[in-house]
């Protein structure tokens, strides 16, 4: 086995929770995304994954854990921004999907 890889133990979690979704790494909180007018800020949630994406460009995995009382449309939503950003192109007005963390895990909240 060669050296590790600077990724090796690195976790993205993203916990979606009544008041706001809180992405870890599996041991601590790193950032807190707050509900914006009783909704989840998907768009800030964004800028988080693709923040984490730029710092640990090898990795590609990611858990979204929902608290139980969560409707699952969200689950939807968020899996949706944490795998992949739409980021504009050389051409105006034209998007590309661009990949973040495609290997999806799926479960409950702790």
């Amino acid at each position: 086995r060669g050296p590790a890889s600077p990724e090796e133990g690195v976790r993205v979690e993203v916990n979606v929770r009544e008041p706001g979704i809180e992405n870890t790494n599996g041991k601590s909180v790193i950032a807190t995304v707050p509900k914006k007018d009783d909704e989840y800020d998907l768009e800030m949630l964004s800028d988080l994954m693709v923040e984490l994406k730029t710092e640990y460009p090898e990795q590609d995995s990611a858990s979204v854990l929902m608290e139980a009382r969560i409707p699952y449309d969200y689950l939807i939503q968020v899996m949706d921004v944490v795998r992949a950003v739409e980021m504009p192109t050389e051409i105006e007005d034209e998007y590309e999907l661009v990949a973040l963390f495609s290997e999806i895990s799926v479960g409950d909240a702790p």
